[in-house]
């Protein structure tokens, strides 16, 4: 029966966005390879028309070189039209991308909103208040133990400030008295040297000024 009457013929296949810009991309480079090859004709027959005397020869030249020249038109307006089309597909793709992405994130805000919904239904907003509470409780506790633990030892209010006074004077008296006496050591240890200093010098050049005074060197016995 199918035979006689047919069938139900398959659906063709719908063609994408991508696969459409695809072809009109093949397209273009065809006409462009074609545009080329036609320049490289011109280029020849201008190259013959150069070395070809006026004449029957160089019309049939020049007739050749405009019917070639009117194909390259038409074959740059055919691209100019498929690289529109190409643009408003380019456009459209890039539109439909949009739309996908912002499907998507839809979608993504949906499925956020109904977990954040299902997770809110195991939380007790009251129970929460009462973990706070605690928690305050625990901290104002944590607080007066520290408050304890920081607390200076007790001083006895019954000593004589008068006393404490005279103490720190007579330490400072003390301290006075020991500089005074590192200060004199220091000077009499220094006063030594130099006197010893002295010493020497005058013994070394004791010699020189006995020559000095006599005028003649003395005499070596040999």
């Amino acid at each position: 029966m199918q035979r006689f009457f047919g069938g139900k013929k398959p659906e063709a296949p719908k063609v994408s966005m991508a696969d459409a810009a695809d072809t009109a991309s093949k397209r273009d480079e065809l006409l462009s390879a074609k545009i080329k090859d036609l320049d490289k004709q011109l280029a020849d027959f201008k190259n013959q028309l150069k070395t070809t005397r006026p004449g029957p020869a160089q019309a049939r030249i020049k007739q050749r070189a405009l019917q070639v020249l009117k194909q390259k038109r038409m074959y740059e307006n055919q691209q100019d039209q498929v690289r529109g089309m190409a643009w408003n597909m380019e456009q459209a793709k890039f539109a439909m991308e949009n739309m996908q992405s912002a499907l998507h994130q839809a979608e993504a805000y949906k499925s956020t909103a109904q977990e954040l919904k299902q997770q809110f239904k195991n939380v007790d907003i009251s129970k929460l208040e009462d973990l706070r509470d605690d928690l305050d409780d625990l901290l104002q506790d944590v607080d007066e133990i520290n408050e304890i633990m920081s607390r200076s030892y007790a001083v006895d209010q019954d000593i004589d400030e008068d006393e404490l006074e005279d103490e720190l004077n007579a330490l400072d008296e003390e301290l006075s008295l020991e500089a005074v006496r590192i200060l004199t050591n220091k000077q009499t240890h220094q006063t030594y040297l130099q006197f010893i200093f002295t010493l020497v010098l005058y013994f070394a050049c004791s010699p020189l000024i006995i020559i000095h005074c006599s005028g003649a060197p003395p005499s070596i016995e040999t």
